[in-house]
């Protein structure tokens, strides 16, 4: 008798962490309430190192517009 795969488990027992329901690894959206599912078991974040410091620089770039149209209308 054979001992069970772990990743076998792993992915059987995969459920939303919303409401639940039970998903497979392949699923990008639970079908139950539509939660992305990314950044859960093997799927990638959908925040990246890169993208968050463009986030960040978008919004210093519109801040810096926004206090200058201040600065100017006065």
């Amino acid at each position: 008798m054979s001992a069970p795969d772990p990743r076998d488990a792993a992915s059987a027992a995969m459920s939303c962490p919303l409401c639940g329901s039970p998903v497979r690894p392949a699923d990008e959206r639970c079908p139950r309430c539509n939660m992305t599912l990314a950044g859960l078991g093997e799927r990638p974040s959908q925040f990246t190192r890169r993208s968050l410091w463009l986030w960040a620089g978008g919004l210093l770039v519109i801040y810096l517009l926004a206090l200058s149209v201040v600065v100017l209308a006065r």
